[in-house]
């Protein structure tokens, strides 16, 4: 009897960890198809400055020589963002449009897969931007993380 015992608890016992590890299994492979990362529109326009595709900035000091770069010439300027810990950074996208001539941009979402941030946007038309023949948008976002690698997907 206490034989029985003994053997139906280790059977029970290597059930609940065949279960367990199924679960663990499960959990892993979500993270690694992607998590979507939190970011808020900080700012939109339409600017020939000289910029990379993509920029990050990680202090107040970056962001404020940046508004003052796009505000060169204006009297006035728009309210400038600040970071308020250390998991933000500010994204800088002013990628070439290939598919719309004079567009503008929209991000999708922003997901992790491990340490690489992936931006996927569209191309989206602008009326405003098609009247006055501009094609240089520029997006600046305060993403919600930790920077690490970034890369740009462009969505057709």
């Amino acid at each position: 009897m206490n034989y029985i015992i003994k053997i139906s608890i280790f059977y029970i016992f290597v059930f609940f960890m065949m279960f367990s590890c199924a679960n663990s299994k499960n959990n892993v492979n979500v993270k690694q198809s992607g998590e979507n990362v939190e970011f808020v529109e900080m700012r939109r326009l339409n600017s020939g400055i000289n910029l990379k595709e993509l920029s990050v900035i990680h202090s107040t000091t970056g962001i404020k020589e940046l508004y003052g770069r796009l505000n060169e010439g204006f009297s006035r300027s728009a309210p400038i963002p600040v970071l308020e810990n250390n998991n933000e950074f500010f994204l800088v996208l002013k990628p070439k449009l290939k598919n719309v001539q004079y567009g503008d941009i929209h991000i999708e979402k922003i997901e992790a897969k491990g340490p690489v941030l992936i931006v996927n946007y569209k191309e989206i038309e602008n009326w405003e931007y098609a009247e006055k023949k501009l094609s240089n948008p520029v997006l600046i976002v305060k993403v919600l993380s930790k920077p690490g690698e970034i890369h740009l997907n462009l969505i057709k």
